[in-house]
């Protein structure tokens, strides 16, 4: 058995080149034969990439694709040994025909596959390829801006008052149709770590909610803003009480305006300050009454005075006038008095003019209690017709005069619009004579 190896072994390397021969001939001629006897054969190509694109419709109106299920696709080819032998997934293409889709919604379409070029002969034999395709619509939406401001701690004594701003104060969202629609409303919201001490603009990231107060928060949304500024109207507030002051003749020349007894229809009011200079007021005054503008009328019906805040305060009560009533007003009453010219007196004339009077009476309204003005004369009531700082040239004037009355505890005073008398200037003989 050893020598039949051993023969065949030598008899191997000797005929090793002519061996070597035999075998390519041999594949050579079954190559040939199987081209004559197997021309066509049949390939499975797989991993040929499936691209998805829009269509001009798609495009125009808003409709984009979410979501293929097929990212690759696997076909059966048919030819020529010596054409598709050497094919592989890089000489086909393969498209989903989204030409069928004409609206939001999940849709299964064809996918076409094609040779990359018309060089490669072979037929696909696969016919039947589809993917599912998620198309949603893209929409805008303009919505308003709500501030939020629940983050924020405001200084002890500080409060919010008044209107809170945010800018810009709409944000435009793009999204998925029905994702957008589900916006009930966008908030600011403000937040700052620090204690808020007064009006400020604090940056203020958007928060969306939907109808049901859920806070929505979707990557997939786009929106025209990150941040804003929330502007804050920061006050100090403080309750006040409420006070007037009448003005007028008192002690020897008529009424005491202290002995007036009057109340209001609001004793205090609540306003509040941009900053801390409110602490240093201790009540508020709604004005000065003076007791001549101060009518019969006045006294029965009441009067109303403007509530007047220092600029940049807030009236936090809302009360615009305040009345002021007299309870006593039914032991007032109001006298008309001729007052001669007798007793008016001019006083601080200028030395170099002569004065006359040449108003001889003026009727004036005398308000009072009743049992004290019933009891008075026109000689109860004198003018005086005060000249200092008045230009005066020569001629006659129309010239303010102020009227009280005798007595050091009047119980009344003179009313009504302002009063005046006529005067006549006349240079003086002194004048004259150095003019000459």
């Amino acid at each position: 058995m050893s020598n039949f190896f051993r023969r065949f072994a030598k008899s191997f390397v000797t005929n090793l080149k002519t061996i070597i021969q035999a075998i390519v001939f041999s594949v050579i001629i079954w190559f040939f034969i199987s081209i004559q006897i197997f021309p066509d054969i049949s390939l499975h190509i797989t991993d040929i990439p499936v691209s998805c694109e829009q269509t001009s419709f798609m495009k125009d109106d808003n409709l984009q694709i979410v979501s293929i299920d097929t990212e690759k696709v696997a076909i059966q080819i048919e030819g020529k040994r010596y054409s598709i032998s050497q094919i592989t997934a890089d000489d086909f293409v393969a498209e989903a025909d989204l030409s069928s889709v004409y609206e939001a919604g999940t849709f299964t379409v064809p996918i076409h596959v094609f040779p990359v070029n018309d060089s490669i002969e072979c037929e696909i034999a696969t016919t039947s390829l589809s993917a599912k395709v998620e198309v949603v619509k893209i929409i805008t939406r303009e919505i308003a801006v709500v501030p939020n401001t629940d983050s924020l701690t405001l200084a002890d004594g500080m409060q919010i008052e008044g209107d809170v701003t945010v800018t810009p104060s709409e944000i435009v969202i793009t999204g998925e149709e029905s994702l957008v629609n589900s916006i009930s409303r966008v908030e600011a919201k403000a937040s700052s770590d620090s204690v808020i001490e007064h009006t400020e603009g604090i940056v203020a990231q958007p928060v969306f909610y939907t109808a049901s107060g859920a806070e929505l928060n979707d990557p997939d949304l786009k929106y025209s803003h990150d941040d804003f500024i929330v502007l804050v109207p920061v006050y100090k507030v403080k309750t006040l009480p409420v006070q007037v002051k009448f003005t007028g003749s008192s002690g020897s020349y008529g009424f005491d305006p202290e002995d007036l007894n009057y109340t209001m229809s609001i004793e205090e009011i609540t306003i509040a300050s941009p900053d801390s200079s409110i602490d240093n007021l201790s009540a508020i005054d709604i004005g000065e009454v003076s007791l001549s503008a101060l009518t019969l009328k006045d006294l029965q019906g009441g009067i109303q005075l403007p509530v007047e805040l220092p600029e940049g305060y807030k009236n936090i009560s809302g009360n615009r006038t305040i009345t002021v009533y007299f309870p006593d007003a039914d032991d007032f009453g109001q006298l008309g008095f001729t007052v001669p010219s007798e007793n008016f007196t001019v006083i601080n004339s200028p030395k170099n003019y002569d004065v006359k009077i040449l108003t001889n009476e003026i009727v004036v309204n005398v308000v009072g209690y009743s049992n004290y003005i019933q009891t008075m004369t026109s000689a109860d009531v004198y003018a005086t017709i005060n000249l200092l700082g008045m230009e005066v040239t020569e001629g006659s004037k129309s010239v303010s005069a102020t009227f009280r009355l005798k007595g050091s505890n009047a119980k009344a005073w003179v009313a009504g619009e302002e009063y005046k008398v006529d005067l006549l200037f006349t240079a003086s003989a002194e004048t004259e004579n150095t003019a000459s």
